[in-house]
């Protein structure tokens, strides 16, 4: 046998073994002169059952009855070779997507003599591509219908290159107008003179994404607040080929925000301005206070002989008004000023309770009161606001106990969430429903002071101390069954 025979057979073996191709030989009429491994593993034939036979057997009936496998041969016979993708049918009649390339054999003298065709099954890529583009064609349509968010593509210097209804809704661009131009301008010309729109892709580019938020300009010249986020879109080498950017409008946020903080200003100014009006006129009121008492003292002194018992009454009622309002005037002057100084410290509460009682221990003796603490816990807040918090909730607690009961004070805590719950429970008077919600109110008073004396203001002021340390207070409470005030301190402050 020649080499060159040997050679010949060689090939031939070789294609006859491969597996992953159809590679298959064509008459000049294209039929099937040749089959090997490859083709029967993609097309299901055996090469008994298909050699011989015309190669449009492969094809779909919309391709054969367009003459597709024909005009195939006659472009491989007039240029050399013809490349085709699109669906193929197997012996079973399923379909798959093959990649063909048929290329014209010729003799010495340049005569076609036949043909190599080279098939491969390209239908998982196809499936893959086909999902893909799919997935991207609904995103794509996803973005341009939405209209809250501007969602723009930029090139890699920052020209605009797609655009969606959001980003016309917001910037008053239409697409026509818009695409090609620099993202620069939506910004004031102070940005652009600072070079920001630059600054925020450099930014992109080394850190993978920009936040920003400020002025944006719509295509009237009207100013919106707008939040922005560029992210860097990269190809599979890492290098960076554009970057989306999205805007969100927050004006309304913007805005309230600003009206927030007027008003938080404006209410710190009149709080400020309340304090010190408060302080100046309690103030100024104890010398004009002092001047009566101290005239009505001297009075009573020098004139005692010349004045009936009428008239001693009218000074005692005088003496006594003078006294409430002066213990009133101390009480607006503490309130005025409470927590102006306050540090924030750990607090021991069992040892606040135990401070407390000794501060009340007249009040407990004379009354025999019980006063216990549970499940104290150690906290973060203002101690000595706390401190005066818990005397005013236990002094009232037996203050307005049940004539012949021995007044019984429970204080407990227990945790709910992220902060603690305080509980002063007694067993006194109680009180309506109604009354529950003005007791926490000044001077208000839901008994006579010569029932039980005071200025009204414990109540008041526990609300403050509580609402310092940014919590709640509020109270349950039945006739004739005791109260329950709680109160609320976060954990941290």
């Amino acid at each position: 046998m020649h080499a060159i025979d040997i050679k010949a057979l060689m090939a031939q073996k070789m294609v006859e073994e491969i597996e992953d191709y159809a590679v298959l030989l064509l008459d000049t009429e294209g039929k099937i002169a040749s089959w090997n491994r490859g083709a029967q593993k993609v097309k299901g034939y055996t090469a008994d059952e298909i050699v011989g036979q015309h190669f449009h057997v492969f094809y779909t009936p919309e391709d054969q009855e367009a003459g597709r496998p024909y005009r195939l041969i006659n472009i491989a016979r007039n240029t050399g070779s013809a490349r085709d993708e699109g669906w193929r049918v197997r012996k079973d009649g399923t379909r798959f997507w093959g990649s063909i390339v048929i290329t014209a054999i010729h003799d010495d003298d340049g005569e076609v003599i036949g043909f190599t065709k080279v098939t491969r099954d390209l239908t998982a890529q196809k499936e893959y591509t086909d999902r893909l583009r799919a997935s991207e064609e609904r995103y794509s349509r996803m973005v341009e219908a939405v209209q809250d968010y501007a969602i723009l593509l930029l090139d890699t210097e920052g020209g605009i290159q797609n655009w969606n209804i959001g980003a016309e809704k917001l910037k008053g661009y239409t697409a026509a107008e818009i695409i090609g131009r620099h993202f620069r301008i939506f910004y004031p010309e102070k940005d652009r003179q600072h070079q920001l729109p630059e600054a925020l892709l450099a930014m992109a580019r080394l850190q993978g994404r920009a936040h920003h938020e400020g002025w944006r300009m719509r295509k009237d010249g009207s100013l919106f607040w707008g939040s922005i986020v560029i992210t860097a879109l990269h190809n599979d080498a890492g290098e960076v080929i554009g970057f989306s950017k999205v805007t969100k409008d927050l004006t309304a946020n913007k805005k309230a925000e600003e009206a927030q903080e007027r008003y938080l200003q404006q209410l710190e100014d009149r709080n400020r301005e309340m304090e010190q009006l408060t302080y100046i006129a309690s103030h100024d009121l104890q010398q004009p206070l002092r001047t009566i008492t101290n005239f009505l003292s001297m009075f009573e002194h020098k004139y005692a002989p010349l004045v009936d018992e009428h008239g001693h009454l009218y000074i005692s009622l005088v003496m006594k008004a003078a006294v409430r309002m002066r213990e009133l005037i101390r009480a607006i002057l503490e309130y005025s000023t409470l927590g102006a100084n306050k540090v924030i410290a750990t607090v021991h509460s069992a040892e606040l309770l135990e401070e407390v009682k000794q501060d009340l221990h007249d009040m407990i003796s004379t009354t025999g009161a019980v006063v216990e603490g549970q499940n104290m816990p150690v906290l973060q807040g203002y101690r000595l606001e706390l401190r005066q918090l818990l005397q005013n909730l236990v002094s009232n607690a037996i203050k307005f106990r049940r004539p012949g009961e021995v007044p019984h004070v429970t204080v407990t805590a227990e945790r709910s969430r992220n902060r603690w719950i305080f509980c002063v429970k007694d067993n006194g008077i109680g009180m309506e429903e109604p009354a529950m919600s003005k007791i926490f109110m000044m001077f208000q008073r839901l008994h006579s002071k010569d029932q039980y004396p005071g200025a009204g203001i414990g109540l008041a002021y526990a609300k403050k101390i509580v609402a310092l340390h940014n919590g709640q207070i509020w109270v349950e409470s039945t006739p004739g069954h005791g109260s329950r005030f709680y109160f609320s301190i976060p954990f941290t402050q």
